[in-house]
């Protein structure tokens, strides 16, 4: 089982947060590779869905955060504690760093959030508090480390900062099982779906139509007779439609949505949020669902065999000037 080891340099650095990993496949000071990935990558899914909520923000989307979240909500590893294996994180900093207090740090505030909600999944009432489905689906993809029984749970502590009171949460199979419950149930969400209406059927008691987005699957939705002359005006044209969707359980995608409201949209808006997001090229790729090529062959046969290559970019370079 491949570990890591904490070093015995001292890590100065004051942490944002801490997570105390507990189980019989973990030895103090170690832990192994594989659960470590998987835990900074779910937590930082789950924090970036806890700024997107927090910012009004829509947390049920394809495609990548936008970059004031990434720069304010980004995590670092900066110690792995011994005693109970504690992996200690801090707000990642750009290289040029800005004075901006420690108290007015919105990643703070996010982190203490999160420990709230945590803290109140392990009250035992599952009714008690309304959690954004996408914060939940974190929590969810979070858990699932302690799947393999080696970890049995996972203590969040957020220190006090930002006014808030020093906060603990656990996560464990009980938490989890509560989280399931939760996503499993019916959700409804008020959401705004903007993409291409490209089809609709009239059917006198079940009038049903698909939009697809820029990126991302496509959206079965419903709709009111009210609706049905305008939308048959908006056939094939970029739309944005409001209304209650139905969440799938145990996932971020939409079922079916309702339509309350439908209007035209201009095509240059279509997908204009993630343009903005600064997505990496991997980010893109994944996002659009663009795989590696398996063979170079693949590209082969897309120029005549007729035609000078060396010519051909002469031509085009000789236009340029």
């Amino acid at each position: 089982m491949a570990t890591l080891h904490k070093s015995k340099q001292i890590t100065r650095e004051k942490p944002i947060l801490q997570l105390k990993v507990r189980g019989p496949g973990i030895r103090s000071g170690h832990i192994p590779v594989s659960d470590l990935i998987k835990i900074c990558e779910e937590l930082q899914k789950t924090v970036n869905r806890q700024a997107e909520s927090m910012q009004g923000k829509k947390t049920l989307h394809p495609g990548p955060i936008v970059d004031s979240i990434r720069r304010e909500c980004t995590l670092e590893l900066i110690g792995i504690k011994k005693g109970t294996t504690s992996l200690q994180f801090a707000l990642a900093k750009t290289q040029m760093t800005l004075p901006m207090p420690e108290q007015t740090s919105f990643g703070a505030d996010v982190i203490g959030e999160l420990a709230a909600t945590i803290k109140s999944l392990g009250n035992g009432d599952i009714s008690s508090q309304e959690i954004n489905a996408g914060v939940l689906q974190g929590l969810y993809q979070l858990g699932g480390v302690i799947e393999d029984k080696h970890i049995s749970q996972i203590e969040w502590i957020a220190p006090k900062m930002n006014g808030r009171r020093r906060s603990t949460g656990l996560l464990n199979e009980a938490i989890r099982e509560r989280v399931a419950t939760r996503l499993s149930s019916p959700r409804k969400a008020k959401i705004q779906f903007d993409g291409v209406l490209d089809m609709a059927d009239f059917k006198p008691g079940d009038k049903r139509c698909r939009i697809d987005p820029a990126l991302g699957a496509s959206v079965m939705c419903s709709f009111d007779d009210r609706h049905a002359a305008k939308i048959q005006s908006l056939l094939r044209t970029p739309v944005r439609a409001t209304g209650e969707a139905t969440l799938k359980p145990y996932t971020d995608r939409i079922e079916l949505l309702h339509i309350e409201e439908i209007e035209r949209l201009p095509s240059l808006s279509l997908g204009e949020g993630n343009f903005f997001a600064g997505s990496s090229i991997a980010e893109l790729a994944a996002a659009q669902n663009v795989k590696p090529l398996k063979s170079i062959s693949v590209l082969a046969g897309g120029f005549p065999d007729d035609l000078d290559v060396d010519k051909f970019l002469e031509d085009i370079y000789s236009n340029r000037k």
